[in-house]
């Protein structure tokens, strides 16, 4: 994972090819975004292109609470 990162938000592309398992490849990318403390906030895939996109937030989510 990079940290070229634009704000708060970052979307990420594990590399989903056949040297390694595409379930442990995107599981190694959620450990690292868990280790980084980001907030996985949405995926989108395209299957027959074998292609993920994970998109974190790298500052926890209020879904719209306030701690007022």
């Amino acid at each position: 994972m990079t940290d070229e990162r634009h704000g708060r938000y970052f979307a990420q592309e594990p590399s989903l090819d056949q040297d390694k398992g595409a379930r442990e490849k995107i599981q190694d990318a959620l450990d690292e975004g868990e280790s980084r403390k980001w907030h996985l906030v949405g995926v989108s895939d395209v299957p027959a292109e074998r292609v993920m996109i994970l998109f974190w937030d790298t500052a926890r989510p209020s879904f719209g609470r306030r701690s007022d």
